[in-house]
């Protein structure tokens, strides 16, 4: 009878670079769900141009996550690279409380999602190099539990100085500069603790670690066959607004940020259940169980928009009856569905996002994690543009049932090709 391998520890690191991230978020959190309300009532700016600075600071932050990466790779500045996108960000954030016009939030956001972007590869790269690959899934879901639980916090505490201290949208970000001087401390430390497990005596084939320079190694072609089918899987995604607008016709309004809460907690408790999952089934396993979550539950949403077409059908016609009306028509059932299933959808990111870099990490020279950390986080970012397109034609042109059907075929391929291929 063979007695099974000792699990390998998750390390400092994950805990350390987690809990840094979870200070952010909740400083992040505290902002975004206000940056709208900022925009509109105190800049006085129309809904366009939300959209266009949001989709403006997307896109830079995706491409300079592969900037950071190679920037990472050739000088092996990974902990300055960290601890100076963590300063940038939180530097700039709260300064958006003093802005007058469109042009000053987009500066700052443009600024904010910088930071985002040099930090995020060079943080994952650090990562990949303070772990053992066996316990790499494990170490990512931590790191995305504790990221999970920070847009928690942050969205709390936005509510309660909203409601109870009074503060209006500029006082919530002028506050957010209390947790982002923490985020910069902690940063400091995190690195240096993370770097100081690095310099320990490495056995005999251990990659270097990644604050010594070292002569990267191009990217192999298994890399790149990964990446295609991730990017299947990202192009039946659909932005998370969509689920809250699908949820939002039958759920009253004060419901919906408690479901954005509930669904985030979701998130968060699947990732801390995934990291011993991830260490006893390997990455590749976590990943299809969570692609399979995204096919189900995508599915389900688009057997319940079937099933409720009429309701659907009568409050598209001109937004007519409110949501206690829908709610009524469609019945407990399809409301303990509908949210049910929004719930659901906080399985896939659980049991997929930290195993997602974790295939990453193993598929890429330990010289290049920093180069393939930023292609992977750039490609998957832009493909979310294309993917939110075709989502968006197919609810407004043919139905929503049509836009869930098409990201639940997506996801289905990608599991299918991630087990023949991978």
């Amino acid at each position: 009878m063979s007695v099974p391998a000792p699990r390998a520890p998750i390390p400092a690191a994950a805990w350390w670079l987690g809990a840094v991230s979870f200070v952010n978020d909740s400083a992040s959190e505290m902002v975004l769900p206000l940056l709208p309300s900022l925009l509109a009532g105190t800049v006085g700016a129309p809904a366009e141009v939300l959209g266009a600075i949001e989709g403006t600071a997307t896109a830079v932050a995706s491409i300079l996550k592969l900037v950071g990466g190679r920037l990472a790779d050739r000088t092996g500045r990974h902990g300055a690279l960290v601890i100076g996108g963590y300063s940038v960000s939180n530097i700039l954030r709260p300064l958006m409380a003093l802005a007058s016009s469109p042009g000053a939030i987009l500066a700052l956001r443009i600024g904010d999602r910088v930071g985002k972007g040099l930090r995020t590869a060079p943080r994952d790269a650090l990562l990949a190099a303070a772990t053992p690959p066996e316990s790499r899934a494990a170490a990512y879901s931590i790191h995305r539990g504790l990221d999970h639980a920070g847009t928690i916090v942050g969205a709390l505490i936005a509510a309660y100085g909203v409601r109870a201290l009074g503060l209006t949208a500029s006082g919530v970000f002028g506050w957010s500069a209390i947790p982002g001087v923490v985020v910069i401390v902690l940063s400091v430390f995190a690195v240096r603790a993370t770097e100081r497990g690095l310099r320990a005596p490495l056995p005999a084939g251990t990659a270097p670690a990644p604050f010594i320079p070292a002569p990267s190694e191009p990217l192999p072609r298994r890399y790149f066959g990964l990446l295609a089918i991730m990017s299947l899987a990202r192009l039946g995604l659909a932005s998370e607004l969509f689920l809250l607008l699908f949820a939002g016709r039958f759920v009253p309004l004060w419901g919906v940020p408690g479901l954005w809460a509930l669904l985030h907690l979701v998130k968060s408790a699947t990732s801390f259940v995934a990291a011993p999952l991830g260490s006893r089934l390997g990455a590749r396993a976590m990943v299809v169980l969570g692609w399979s979550a995204h096919a189900a539950v995508f599915a389900g949403f688009a057997l319940t928009a079937v099933r409720w077409n009429a309701v659907f059908a009568a409050s598209a016609a001109a937004d007519v009856g409110s949501a206690a009306t829908r709610s009524a028509a469609a019945g407990p059932a399809a409301i303990a569905a509908i949210v049910g299933l929004f719930l659901a959808w906080g399985l896939y990111a659980g049991l997929s996002e930290g195993a997602e870099k974790s295939l990453v990490a193993a598929r890429a020279p330990a010289t290049s994690h920093g180069t393939a950390f930023g292609v992977f986080h750039m490609v998957t970012g832009l493909v979310a543009l294309p993917a939110s397109l075709a989502f968006g034609f197919l609810w407004e042109q043919i139905a929503p049932a049509a836009a869930f059907g098409f990201g639940a075929v997506c996801a289905a391929l990608a599991v299918g090709l991630l087990v023949l291929l991978g």
